[in-house]
């Protein structure tokens, strides 16, 4: 398949799983489950962003910082770093590239992903009442 079919697949796939409900069940097509701590973690802590990148290291740092608080399951560095590449597939479409360039060396990463700035969902204000 050429790459051009190969994207165009992903957005009908990405696009029935908007359209199906979401019941908490993973997808045959999806290759991260829904409930995996990975998963959560790229959704909840990392958006996509075209001038950011991130190291496979920071990303495994990063998350051992939220398991650590509770948040996640913790999950061994091993196993992170099995399934973010898949995860990152899954929510971001990118893959794994061997030239992040750190300290001036070539790291292993992600390009186009950064780290969510504002993660605490948005609260609702109360109006206080007009005195009289």
């Amino acid at each position: 398949m050429l790459k051009s079919e190969i994207d165009l697949i992903r957005r009908a796939v990405e696009l029935l799983r908007r359209v199906v409900p979401d019941d908490g069940e993973p997808c045959a097509v999806d290759p991260a489950p829904r409930r995996c701590p990975v998963n959560s973690f790229a959704k909840h802590y990392l958006h996509r962003d075209p001038a950011s990148d991130l190291s496979s290291l920071e990303l495994w740092e990063f998350y051992a910082e939220v398991a650590a608080s509770g948040e996640l399951e913790r999950l061994s560095k091993a196993e992170f770093l099995r399934r973010i590449p898949g995860v990152m597939q899954a929510s971001f479409g990118v893959n794994k590239c061997h030239n992040i360039q750190r300290d001036g060396r070539a790291v292993r990463g992600f390009k186009s992903v950064g780290i969510r700035e504002n993660i605490d969902p948005p609260r609702l204000l109360e109006l206080e009442p007009e005195a009289v």
